[in-house]
This record gives structure tokens, sequence and C-alpha cells, in this order.
């Protein structure tokens, strides 16, 4: 008997990650851009508005980077790192 296999999707997310803490807001589909060199890409502030947060929520949570992620079976590929300690 032949068995068909069915080919999960991936899923992507930004993990923000503090001092003290590591969260994960899901990226939805829609929100994926491929920019002009081909590499996949989401707009940050689409999936903070989605989840109610803002740019100075980041700051009230002390998180320091920023990671856009993709989420394979068993694994987790960074694509983009953000970094958010700078000196101002």
């Amino acid at each position: 008997m032949e068995t068909n296999k069915v080919k999960v999707r991936n899923s992507y997310a930004y993990i923000l990650e503090g001092k003290n803490s590591c969260d994960t807001l899901p990226v939805e589909e829609e929100d994926l851009i491929e920019n002009a060199d081909g590499i996949l890409d989401c707009p940050l502030d689409s999936v903070l508005r989605k989840n109610k947060l803002s740019l100075s929520d980041l700051n009230d949570m002390k998180t320091t980077k920023l990671l856009f992620v993709k989420l394979d079976e068993n694994k987790t590929i960074i694509l983009n790192t953000i970094s958010l300690n700078v000196n101002i």
C-alpha cells in the first residue's frame, strides 16, 4: 500500500529576547515579503501591531534582540537578527 507524505508547511516568527525573558510572536504567511535580493523578510511593525504591541512596549519589556526565524519541523533557522541594545 502506498502512503502519501504530507509536507508540513514552514512557519515563521519573531523571537523577542530580553535580559530575563524570551517571547515568540507568530508571523502570518500574508505578512511575508521577498525583497529585491530574494531574501524572505517580514515587517516588524505589522507583527507588533497584530500582537497589540509597539516599539515602546519592546523597550518596556527590555528586549535586547529580535530574531526573525523559520520554524522547520525540529529546528529553528535564524533568518535575520536585529540588535536593540544600541546606546543613544
